[in-house]
């Protein structure tokens, strides 16, 4: 059994953590089915899963939300899985009555477990997708050098690609980190936070931040098989904190699954949902 006392302090304490308001997309209508909530990862945003959502949508609700320092949502210095289930608690305590679906990948995965883990009165299914619950090392030099490109004097995203093809030779990563390109009047410029990002302890401290908690409720885990996000030894620390999770590794997908393998993904959610 969790220890009470040791929520209701982590409750205290995300409650007292300063949250954004969090940006967010909304597709479908109301219906007497909990919403799903869909929680973008690193160098994400509501926009990557706007198809997903309306593939998701048919007699349900479906939010996609931009995390702090993402998307349209407020910029800040400080970027803590604290931060992450404050600003996920607010919005959901202002949005939504009653429980959710909350669909997480990789930093989104680590938010939707930790308020799972602390507020699961607002979470009625659980799906974590390519991430574990445990600390990770920082891995993405090479994408915070792209987005620290100074973009100024490009006139085409063109131009940028092959400037970024320089720092970054993956084409479909490059592709993914220009979603969070903007253009206005004055020229191109970035939509991301990139400084706090790139040093922000989120990675680390996961069973620190969570100690002794677990979450009862039906919990997926969706795995890509081309992805080493999680390992062999991940089994018995999702069993750890979510007793009732059962494990789903797509074929052919690496960690970006639902591109790389956005229809079998989709159908898995749907399949998750429905039983």
């Amino acid at each position: 059994m969790p220890d009470h006392s040791s929520r209701e302090n982590l409750q205290q304490a995300v409650r007292a953590t300063e949250s954004v308001a969090l940006s967010y997309s909304t597709a479908g209508s109301e219906s007497e089915a909990a919403p799903v909530v869909l929680v973008h990862g690193l160098f994400g945003s509501s926009r990557n899963w706007q198809s997903i959502a309306q593939e998701l949508s048919d007699g349900r609700t479906v939010y996609s939300l931009d995390q702090r320092n993402h998307g349209n949502s407020p910029h800040t210095h400080s970027h803590t899985l604290y931060d992450m289930v404050a600003d996920l608690r607010q919005w959901h305590e202002e949005t939504v009555s009653g429980k959710a679906v909350y669909v997480g990948h990789s930093m989104g995965g680590l938010a939707v477990m930790g308020l799972a883990l602390i507020f699961p009165e607002l979470v009625e299914k659980l799906v974590v997708v390519d991430i574990a619950p445990r600390s990770y090392e920082p891995h993405h030099g090479k994408e915070f050098d792209a987005l620290e490109m100074d973009l100024s004097g490009f006139k085409s995203r063109s131009e940028i690609d092959a400037a970024m093809a320089k720092i970054h030779p993956v084409t479909a990563v490059r592709k993914f980190l220009q979603m969070n390109l903007e253009r206005d009047k004055q020229g191109y410029s970035w939509n991301i936070n990139v400084k706090p990002l790139r040093n922000a302890a989120y990675l680390s401290g996961f069973q620190e931040s969570f100690p002794d908690l677990t979450f009862a409720g039906p919990t997926l885990i969706v795995k890509g098989e081309h992805s080493d996000y999680i390992q062999d030894g991940d089994r018995a620390l999702f069993n750890r904190y979510f007793p009732s999770s059962q494990m789903v590794e797509l074929k052919g997908a690496d960690h970006w699954l639902h591109y790389s393998a956005q229809k079998v993904f989709i159908d898995t959610l749907r399949m998750f949902l429905t039983n």
